[in-house]
């Protein structure tokens, strides 16, 4: 593993473990057994530190190219065949398997000091082709793009900071496993189909 690889594996517990404003580089580097002055070599400061975290995670996953491929595809496949093969999945799937990633979130919103900006040229491709789905009469053009990406994210994002406490409401026989099926499936329901249009 490179010294780079370390510092961020080493970084992103601390985050994980603290939040951004509870984490030092200080801490870090103890964390990464080098010397501070090794953190400032690779990274000009902690913020530079936590966007390469989370764009290596991101990253990682293939989420922008995931997402826009999913959005692709209910151009090319129509919104039915999308619902069928739980395309619309993507970012509540990539929630699922990254915890740590979900833990960075829920700091980040008890913070409030920071954000995690899209790439530029993948938030315009996912808003230009849902335009498109507009255009075509598959969504719905009276609700803006950028709102739909919002509540859509936000609700699977909330939902894997809070499932523990809210999942009270479902059977108590039911695995997380299940109760994560259920959910994903009525806001497909709800999210997918009110943005339905007429075709």
């Amino acid at each position: 593993m490179s010294t780079r690889d370390n510092i961020l594996d080493a970084a992103e517990d601390v985050f994980v473990d603290r939040g951004f404003s509870g984490s030092s580089m200080k801490s870090i580097a103890e964390k990464a057994q080098v010397a501070k002055s090794l953190l400032y070599h690779y990274f000009a400061s902690k913020r530079e530190l936590w966007d390469e975290v989370i764009h290596r995670r991101i990253s990682q996953a293939s989420l922008p190219e995931r997402m826009i491929e999913m959005v692709s595809s209910i151009l090319s496949d129509g919104l039915e065949a999308v619902r069928k093969k739980k395309n619309h999945t993507t970012y509540f799937e990539f929630l699922r398997s990254n915890p740590q990633f979900v833990r960075m979130l829920a700091w980040l919103n008890a913070e409030q000091s920071l954000w995690i900006c899209p790439p530029t040229e993948v938030r315009n491709e996912v808003i230009k082709k849902l335009k498109e789905l507009q255009e075509k009469g598959i969504f719905r053009d009276d609700i803006d793009p950028g709102m739909f990406v919002v509540c859509f994210m936000s609700i699977c994002e909330m939902w894997f900071m809070s499932r523990n406490r809210i999942s009270v409401w479902f059977d108590e026989d039911m695995s997380r496993n299940e109760i994560n099926e259920k959910f994903i499936d009525a806001v497909g329901k709800i999210l997918i189909d009110g943005m339905a249009g007429d075709k």
